[in-house]
């Protein structure tokens, strides 16, 4: 689903509290039988803390790292988490951003508006 590269910088994405490392890995297991199964673990160091938590699915160990990080205290914005999450996992699906229309498409606007009306 991602590669090492992404899945950190999501994790990276996600966390929004005070100045922290963080350690994201996938580990993928394929037995000779056809079993396969894969794991995702982040893990967010804040000072001596540590918040590890590892889910079968990229989105659900980064949400479980940030939750228990907020759990124990630490002040950190699982809203901006979940929006962080819910914005990759629509690009995934091929959801359009609904941020601001780039500017290739905002040129096209004004293009046919000036067109319409002349």
């Amino acid at each position: 689903m991602f590669t090492a590269l992404q899945f950190s910088q999501l994790a990276a994405a996600a966390w929004s509290g005070p100045a922290a490392s963080h350690h994201a890995a996938t580990s993928h297991y394929q037995a000779p039988g056809g079993y396969s199964a894969t794991e995702y673990w982040v893990a967010y160091h804040v000072g001596q803390a540590t918040f590890y938590k590892s889910a079968a699915c990229p989105f659900e160990a980064i949400s479980a790292g940030v939750a228990a990080a907020a759990a124990a205290g630490v002040p950190v914005c699982r809203h901006h988490a979940q929006r962080t999450i819910a914005r990759a996992a629509a690009a995934l699906c091929g959801v359009r951003s609904l941020g601001r229309p780039g500017f290739a498409c905002r040129a096209r606007a004004r293009r046919v508006a000036r067109f319409s009306h002349a």
